[in-house]
């Protein structure tokens, strides 16, 4: 084996892995309070790069600023739709299953309303300077850099937030036991409302942390939200360092698979590593059996 190939491909997989674990955690703290499949974080993920690509493009803002209004877009986006789309149907007594459906709706619809209003052609966010640094045999960009510190610091917000806060053990206690929670005075809708606030931000950093180096495009949200349902049910749902670490783990043995398999099959090694951990571990690395 090429050790120097090893090293890099363990540090790829590293930056991979932490924009993986950052959107297994945002996918995570939403479906363990709610219990909906919500399809429909794809959107707050392609609206921050979208608005960051307009407010660059249109107001001529330098990007700090660009990528900031690109955050505030693409939180809204997903409170909106808990607050026009899921709240409703909630209170209605709707079943999961069709509030699925209705996510699906969404996660269909809004890329087609991306191409109405933006053109279908790739988008490019300007003004990031990246550099490539040489570690030995192992090369590092700031890019990747950038993206796992601020993954990494993002995630441990998210987890002390939610462990030492009020706000976090509410969250907590709807998780655990929904009906207890609401005996003791703790607002449902109130919850649902931070958790997809919570998630929304983390899945709109990772979508600008994309943009960055890549370009925005009308379907770019699809793939990341299966990454972060892979992720989040691999670690184990209710547990948000699970979701962070199956995350890593995907990017690790996505990155490793190159060692023996063409890049192109990076997806049916993901997909083969899911079914081996849940074969052997039905509630994920770090989740806890039902009783």
């Amino acid at each position: 084996m090429d050790l120097g190939l090893f090293a890099q491909l363990t540090v790829s997989g590293v930056v991979i892995g932490m924009t993986y674990a950052l959107l297994g955690v945002s996918f995570g703290v939403i479906y363990a309070t709610t219990k909906i499949f919500h399809l429909a974080h794809a959107v707050p993920y392609a609206t921050a790069a979208y608005a960051a690509v307009w407010a660059s493009e249109r107001l001529g803002l330098g990007l700090g600023l660009a990528c900031l209004v690109g955050l505030v877009a693409g939180t809204v986006a997903g409170l909106a739709i808990e607050f026009f789309a899921y709240r409703p149907m909630v209170g209605r007594n709707a079943t999961l299953l069709t509030i699925f459906l209705v996510s699906l709706g969404i996660s269909v619809a809004f890329p087609n309303l991306l191409q109405i209003g933006f053109g279908p052609d790739n988008k490019n966010l300007p003004g990031f300077q990246n550099r490539t640094y040489e570690l030995g045999s192992i090369t590092l960009s700031r890019h990747d850099i950038l993206s796992v510190v601020v993954s990494g610091f993002l995630i441990l917000a998210v987890v002390l937030f939610v462990d030492r806060t009020r706000f976090g053990r509410s969250i907590t206690a709807m998780r655990t036991n929904p009906t207890m929670a609401a005996a003791v005075g703790i607002d449902r809708k109130s919850v649902y409302l931070l958790v997809l606030g919570i998630g929304s931000m983390l899945v709109s950093v990772a979508g600008l942390l994309f943009t960055l180096q890549g370009v925005a495009s009308p379907t770019m949200g699809l793939a990341p939200v299966l990454t972060a349902f892979i992720a989040a049910f691999l670690g184990g749902i209710g547990s948000l360092r699970g979701a962070a670490l199956g995350g890593l783990l995907l990017g690790l043995v996505s990155s490793w698979s190159a060692l023996f398999l063409a890049v192109d099959y990076g997806p049916v090694v993901v997909f083969g590593a899911m079914f081996v951990v849940l074969l052997v571990r039905p509630q994920g690395l770090l989740g806890k059996e039902a009783v």
